[in-house]
């Protein structure tokens, strides 16, 4: 079994109003419009979500690259 950590270095204030553009996080958890560095809002935290229940459910990624450029 493999233990992982993580923290909320990442973590920032939302303003639904002017959304979000900065880009971080591990590419394979990430939404399309993360991907692609367009602005975004809180729902793709629910794609991450979806994405962490996908590999609990089958034990792989639903989408294959290590890299943003791989996975578009």
């Amino acid at each position: 079994m493999t233990l992982k950590l993580t923290d909320f270095g990442f973590a920032s204030f939302f303003n639904p109003q002017h959304g979000l553009s900065q880009t971080l996080g591990s590419p394979l958890y990430m939404a399309p419009e993360l991907v692609r560095e367009e602005s975004y809002t809180e729902r793709v935290d629910v794609w991450s979500v979806g994405v962490v229940a996908f590999v609990l459910l089958t034990g792989k990624p639903p989408f294959m690259g290590r890299t943003k450029s791989a996975i578009k």
